[in-house]
């Protein structure tokens, strides 16, 4: 296949922009190096199939993704384009992207952690944020993905710095919320906002 004929993507999709956007972003550098059409599928699992079934399915020597598919995503396995890659990110997409894979034979990238009980030979590449995944022949360890060209934004001509001899007159913070297994206790949030109040104190800052 030349570097000119469209590399096919299946592109697995959940319903948290979290996710989506870094595979977004693995599409977006494959598209640097070639055209690419890409068929988006939305993965949303029904909420009476337990992750444990799923996972002793995908390991069961009886395993058949058309089945899968259809009882646990509601994807018509007759649908599915044909295809060169899959790709997702997230941890609904890890077993769509397993069936998918399996199914039409081709490559697959994963963006994330996997399943206790997923062995890494179940992808091609596993692109990973974590210390914990280098060494491994599976993964990619690197900064998240993301599907914006900073050189498309544009640079201001001179570029501001800051410190104590010039401090910001405004700040912007973006504070995350829970998610997954993180919890914040109610000490850590006000711990955060007295020290807010302290920066904006001390610099003169409006945050």
């Amino acid at each position: 296949m030349s570097d000119t004929t469209p590399l096919r993507v299946i592109f697995l999709a959940d319903t948290r922009p979290g996710h989506y956007h870094i595979a977004q972003g693995v599409i977006a550098a494959l598209a640097r190096l070639r055209p690419v059409d890409v068929t988006r599928i939305e993965v949303k699992r029904k909420w009476i199939v337990p992750t444990r079934w799923l996972r002793a399915r995908i390991n069961a020597d009886s395993f058949y993704p058309p089945r899968m598919l259809r009882m646990a995503y509601r994807i018509d396995a007759d649908t599915l384009p044909e295809a060169d890659l899959v790709v997702s990110a997230g941890g609904e997409t890890h077993m769509p992207n397993i069936c998918v894979t399996r199914l039409l034979d081709v490559p697959n990238i994963f963006c994330g952690s996997l399943l206790r009980g997923l062995e890494p030979d179940n992808f091609s590449l596993i692109i990973s944020s974590y210390e914990r995944d280098e060494g491994s022949d599976k993964h990619l360890v690197v900064l998240k993905p993301s599907s914006i060209d900073p050189d498309e934004l544009g640079r201001p001509a001179t570029v501001p710095r800051y410190g104590p001899d010039n401090l910001p007159k405004t700040l912007g913070l973006l504070v995350g919320g829970q998610a997954g297994s993180f919890r914040y206790r109610d000490s850590e949030w006000a711990a955060l906002l007295a020290f807010v109040a302290a920066v904006s104190k001390s610099w003169g800052t409006r945050c």
